[in-house]
């Protein structure tokens, strides 16, 4: 029994890129026949062609459908959707920037035919991304490792394979503040993990470069937040201990005090102690704000994404 594909991308400003991969998918699915395969282009706000040449396709092939976000949402929402809309027994999410080869679908197909329920790729080589955003990117792993107990593994992308329990499962999640590669890790199917190389891009710049740093940290701080109260727990116990120090400090200097009067000196030592205090206070109150704003957003329920246009209607109408 044929079983079906579908491969969920999404695309912004993208134009020239969109018809190689779609070039390249097909030379990839062609290889294995048993798979009646489709492709879901979400374009995330493209201000180029990229609509245009997803529409193209969609009209010379069924295998293809073109959704058009409102406007530029984050890529997780852009996979969320695709995600939303697929009923395949598999589905691969990748970019459309040719970062993700195609070819590797062949390794995924390989191992969820042996049994795994969802195959990841893990980056080992990224050398086309600069130095500090390489260091930032692996201590952003390196605390999201720490801080979810090995949930988010360090290199693992967006780029991967689904089976229909997993997507199904992804799905029921509806947090505002998506971390897909998060969610996905938390709902603990067999994964299995193949290593690739990240390449060049095909054509065009890099829109993860240049995304400011701001805006980087800022999903960072989101996606290590939204998936533990790790902080809040360190925040409760260095309270805890600042206190017990304090009642000891306390005791002591009324200790010394009594038997041996009050020397005055030490100014800038109580300065720094008043600073660090001040400091510690504001740090606390810094992570507790985060957290209510990703409260906030979740109880306004806004939708992860609004989509504007789909290449399906066109032709129904």
């Amino acid at each position: 029994m044929q079983k079906t594909l579908e491969i969920v991308t999404s695309a912004l400003n993208e134009e020239d890129c969109i018809k190689e991969l779609y070039r390249r998918l097909e030379s990839v699915m062609e290889l294995h026949p048993n798979y009646a395969w489709k492709v879901i282009f979400c374009d995330n706000g493209s201000t180029d062609k990229t609509w245009e040449l997803i529409s193209e396709l969609s009209n010379n092939s069924n295998k293809v459908l073109g959704l058009r976000m409102s406007r530029t949402f984050t890529l997780d929402a852009a996979f969320t959707l695709g995600l939303d809309l697929t009923s395949a027994d598999v589905v691969v999410i990748m970019a459309s920037d040719l970062q993700d080869p195609p070819e590797v679908i062949h390794q995924f197909i390989q191992k969820y035919e042996e049994g795994y329920e969802q195959v990841v790729a893990k980056i080992v080589s990224r050398s086309q991304v600069p130095f500090i955003r390489r260091q930032m990117s692996n201590l952003f792993y390196l605390i999201a490792n720490k801080a979810t107990h090995n949930l988010i593994p360090r290199g693992v992308s967006d780029f991967r394979l689904l089976t229909r329990p997993v997507y199904l499962a992804t799905r029921h999640m509806q947090e505002r503040n998506r971390f897909l590669r998060g969610l996905i890790a938390w709902t603990g199917f067999k994964t299995a993990v193949i290593e690739i190389e990240r390449p060049d891009r095909f054509a065009g710049d890099s829109k993860f470069v240049s995304i400011p740093i701001k805006k980087v940290v800022k999903w960072a701080l989101n996606a290590i937040l939204s998936h533990t109260s790790a902080p809040l727990t360190a925040l409760s116990i260095s309270g805890f201990l600042l206190s017990a120090f304090s009642f000891f400090g306390t005791v002591i200097a009324a200790i010394l005090w009594f038997t041996g009067g009050v020397p005055f000196s030490g100014f800038g030592t109580l300065f720094a102690l008043i600073t660090l205090s001040f400091s510690l206070t504001m740090l606390a109150l810094g992570v507790i704000a985060q957290y209510i704003a990703l409260i906030y957003e979740e109880v306004k329920g806004r939708p992860v994404y609004i989509v504007a246009e789909r290449t399906d209607e066109k032709k129904s109408s």
